[in-house]
C-alpha cells in the first residue's frame, strides 16, 4: 500500500534536519498507526542509521547498533554496551541522523538507558549536530521518558509529533484505492477498523469477502487478539487492571458507578485508573451533555476511544464464533454517530467551531407530553454563526417527519437563541425534502462530503 497523507509530519521532520545544530525528535502514537513508516519514508535516500529495539541482553542490543552503524567502506565498529555505541554515534560517525525505533524497549535491556542518553545528549549536542528520532508505541512509558517534569529526557525533543489517526477523507481515498466503492461498505469498514493505517493494509491483503471473519475469526486471522496484544505491550505487568476496565465500557457500562460495581471495587479507588487511561493512555473519552462543565457534570460516561478496540472487546473477545449481521449493524450504528459529529464539525469549521458533542437529559412536559421524557440529541455541533442539531439513523428505513419532530422536541431543552439547522443521518435514505434550515446525509451525500474536507 502505498503512503498516505501525514504532510504536516514530514514538514516536521525536515524542519527538525535542515539546521545545523543538534536535534531530539520524539514521534509517540499507538500500535499500528504508521510511526515507522512515517520515518522511513522521511528518510528514503538517505544514509541515516536506524535501530529497531527488541528486549534482549544489552550486549545483543549493542551488536545490533554495531551492525547498524556500519560504514559504506564496510567497517564496522564494535560495541560492549549501548553508552559506547551512543558515544560513537555522536563524536565519530559520520552519519548524521540516527533513528531509534521503539525506544520504550530499552527499560526493559536496562532501566538507566535513558539517563545514558541524558548524558550523551548534555555531553555532545553544541558540538555534534547530529539529529536523533525517537519513536515508541507505548504512549504512557513515552511520557515517563520525554515529557514528565522528572523525566530523564525532559524538555531535550526540540519537536514532539503525535501521530493521530488518518483523517477521514485520507481513509476514504485509501478504500476507494482498494476498490471499496459502496459508500454504505466504507462506512462500515471505518466504523469497525478506525483511522489507523495497518488495519487497511491488512484488508489489502486479505482481499474482498467477509472482512470480520477473515480478519477476527479465522484461523489465520491478524487482528485475533488485537485488543489484548494492544494492552499487554501498553501496560505491561499492569495490564489485568486496565484491562478489565474496558472490556467493562466494551460491555456497555458507561458510568464510573457501574464499572466499579463490575470489578468490585470502590469508584475512589478507579477513579485515578480512569483518569490515566483518558490523560496518559488516550484510550477513553469521558462525555457530558453537551452545555455542561466536564469538570463540574456528574452525568460523565466513558467510551472507548479507538473504533477497532471498540469492536475487538464488544464483538470478538470471548467470542467463539463471528458476530451476526445484526450484531454487526448495532456496533456499527453507535460508531456511526462519532463519524456522523466528526464528519460535520469538519464540515462547518470554517464557521469557527465553538463545541461539538452530544446532549442527553430530560424534556420537560409539553404539547403532547403529559410528563418528562429522557431525550438524547446525537450530534451536536455550534458554531460562532449556528446552532447545528443531529439525528442519525442506522437502520433500513428512510427517515422522515417524525424523526424531525422528535429532533425538534428535544430541541426545546437546549433553550438556545441561535439559529438551529436541523441534520439528519441516514443509512436509507429520506421520505422528505430538503430545505434551508435543514441538511440530509445518506451514505452517498456523506462519501461526497468527505471528498471535500482535504
Amino acid at each position: 500500500m502505498r503512503f498516505y497523507n501525514r504532510e504536516t509530519e514530514l514538514k516536521t521532520l525536515g524542519k527538525a534536519c535542515a539546521g545545523d545544530y543538534s536535534e531530539m525528535v520524539v514521534i509517540t502514537g499507538r500500535r499500528r498507526i504508521g510511526k515507522s513508516r512515517l520515518v522511513n519514508e522521511f528518510l528514503k535516500g538517505t544514509d541515516a542509521i536506524k535501530v529497531l529495539v527488541v528486549p534482549k541482553e544489552e550486549k545483543q542490543l549493542a551488536a545490533d547498533f554495531s551492525e547498524s552503524m556500519t560504514d559504506k567502506k564496510g567497517f564496522r565498529p564494535s560495541f560492549n554496551n549501548i553508552k559506547e555505541a551512543l558515544d560513537y554515534f555522536l563524536l565519530k560517525s559520520e552519519t548524521r541522523i540516527l533513528f531509534i525505533d521503539e525506544f520504550p524497549n530499552l527499560l526493559e535491556v536496562n532501566p538507566s538507558l535513558p539517563h545514558e542518553f541524558q548524558r550523551a545528549w548534555e555531553q555532545y549536542r553544541d558540538s555534534s549536530k547530529k539529529v536523533l528520532i525517537f519513536s515508541g508505541s507505548y504512549v504512557g512509558m513515552m511520557d515517563k521518558i520525554f515529557t514528565k517534569r522528572k523525566a530523564p529526557l525532559f524538555g531535550r525533543a526540540g519537536h514532539t509529533i503525535l501521530l493521530q489517526p488518518l483523517p477521514l477523507d485520507i481513509v476514504w481515498e485509501m478504500q476507494r484505492d482498494l476498490g471499496i466503492l459502496d459508500p454504505v461498505e466504507q462506512i462500515r469498514n471505518f466504523c469497525v477498523l478506525g483511522g489507523v493505517p495497518f488495519y487497511y493494509e491488512l484488508l489489502e491483503r486479505r482481499g474482498k469477502g467477509n472482512v470480520i471473519s477473515s480478519l477476527f475469526f479465522d484461523v489465520d486471522a491478524p487482528l485475533r487478539e488485537e485488543g489484548l496484544n494492544i494492552l499487554r505491550q501498553e501496560f505491561g505487568a499492569a495490564y489485568k487492571k486496565y484491562f478489565s476496565i474496558i472490556e467493562a465500557i466494551g460491555a456497555g457500562l458507561v458510568s464510573q458507578s457501574e464499572i466499579a460495581d463490575r470489578l468490585g471495587t470502590k469508584q475512589t479507588t478507579l477513579s485515578k485508573y480512569m483518569a490515566s487511561l483518558q490523560r496518559d493512555f488516550r484510550l477513553v473519552d469521558r462525555t457530558v451533555p453537551y452545555g455542561q462543565n466536564p469538570l463540574r457534570s456528574k452525568k460523565g460516561i466513558y467510551s472507548i476511544r479507538d473504533n477497532l478496540t471498540a469492536f475487538w472487546f464488544s464483538k470478538v473477545y470471548g467470542k467463539s464464533r463471528p458476530p451476526t449481521e445484526k450484531e454487526v449493524n448495532d456496533f456499527v450504528s453507535r460508531r456511526f454517530e462519532n463519524l456522523c459529529r466528526d464528519m460535520l464539525t469538519a464540515r462547518v469549521r470554517h464557521e469557527d467551531v465553538v463545541a461539538s458533542g452530544r446532549w442527553w437529559g430530560r424534556l420537560a412536559p409539553g404539547p403532547g407530553r403529559d410528563r418528562s421524557e429522557e431525550r438524547e440529541i446525537d450530534v451536536v455541533v455550534e458554531t460562532g454563526k449556528n446552532l447545528y442539531l443531529g439525528e442519525c439513523k442506522w437502520t433500513n428505513e428512510k427517515v422522515g417527519e417524525r424523526e424531525l419532530g422528535h429532533l425538534k422536541a428535544s430541541a426545546q431543552a437546549l433553550g438556545t437563541r441561535k439559529p438551529i439547522i436541523w441534520v439528519l443521518f441516514s443509512k436509507a435514505g429520506f421520505s422528505l425534502t430538503r430545505r434551508d434550515d435543514l441538511l440530509l446525509f445518506d451514505p452517498t451525500g456523506m462519501d461526497k462530503e468527505i471528498r471535500k474536507l482535504g
